[in-house]
């Protein structure tokens, strides 16, 4: 179970420090995740045009105006512009040559689990 430890107030909404995120909020966390890192080209099991193909699906789903982007983000307890602009950061940020050899995955996860409600 990951840890919500970046919550300030711990009175706040009866939650607070420690709050685990819950299994399901936790999946759709993951399924963001795992699109950030098809769209990035990283850790992609897909060789030619099929390769291309996801990449490019990747990108064009984040996308705030994408209903199912949307409602995965909602999910998640996430802002879709939120989600946006990490992404738009992570694409910016050479991140490929960054975590080369390094788990991005286990990264990503562990950081967009930090926020408790990101609306």
């Amino acid at each position: 179970m990951i840890i919500n430890n970046n919550v300030i107030n711990a009175f706040q909404e009866g939650k607070g420090e420690g709050y685990y995120i819950t299994p399901e909020v936790l999946l759709w966390r993951s399924v963001i995740v795992r699109a950030i890192m098809d769209a990035l080209d990283i850790d992609i099991h897909a060789w030619g045009l099929s390769r291309r193909r996801i990449v490019e699906e990747a990108n064009a789903w984040f996308d705030t105006k994408d209903p199912y982007f949307v409602e995965v983000c909602e999910n998640g307890n996430m802002s879709a512009y939120w989600v946006c602009r990490i992404f738009e950061k992570l694409k910016n940020g050479n991140v490929k040559k960054v975590f080369k050899s390094k788990n991005l995955n286990k990264f990503l996860t562990e950081y967009i689990c930090k926020f408790e409600n990101e609306k």
